[in-house]
C-alpha cells in the first residue's frame, strides 16, 4: 500500500510541476532598437527619407523609447513619445507604434529571423496592413 501511495503521490507532484510557457521579459525577441522598413497598406501610407529613420527600442521593463520622423512641411521633425509593450503570448503583443494617435493597439508579431519582424495590428486588419521592422 505504501508503494502505491508513493507512487500516486510522485505521480501528483510530477504533473503539478509545470513549465511557464510565458517567456521572461529579459528573453523576449522583441527586445532591442527596431527600424521601420516597411509598411504595407495598399499605398496609403508611404516612407519616406523622413520617416525611414523612426525606430522603437522595446526595454526589459515593458516601456518604449520611439523615435518616429516625419516631414509636414519643410524639415522632419521627430516625436519621443514613450510607450509601453508586453507580450500577450501566442504571437501576440500589445505596443504602440510611434506614429498615429493609436496608443497602444493588440496585433499579431511574425519574426522571420532574428532581425525581422512583422506587426499586423488587429485595428487595421480590414485594410490587411503589416508594419515591417528590421533590428538594428
Amino acid at each position: 500500500m505504501k508503494k502505491i501511495f508513493v507512487l500516486f503521490f510522485s505521480i501528483a507532484l510530477l504533473t503539478a510541476c509545470s513549465n511557464d510557457d510565458n517567456p521572461k521579459p529579459e528573453d523576449d525577441p522583441v527586445l532591442g532598437k527596431w527600424f521601420i522598413v516597411e509598411i504595407n497598406n495598399g499605398g496609403s501610407f508611404q516612407l519616406t527619407d523622413c520617416s525611414r529613420q523612426s525606430f522603437i527600442v522595446f526595454l526589459n521593463n515593458g516601456s518604449t523609447e520611439p523615435e518616429f520622423y516625419s516631414k509636414p512641411a519643410e524639415a522632419c521633425i521627430v516625436n519621443t513619445d514613450a510607450g509601453v509593450w508586453s507580450n500577450l503570448g501566442d504571437s501576440r503583443y500589445r505596443f504602440e507604434i510611434p506614429f498615429g494617435d493609436f496608443g497602444p493597439i493588440n496585433g499579431r508579431v511574425e519574426f522571420t529571423n532574428e532581425t525581422n519582424l512583422t506587426f499586423f495590428p488587429d485595428l487595421l486588419v480590414a485594410q490587411n496592413t503589416s508594419i515591417v521592422f528590421e533590428k538594428r
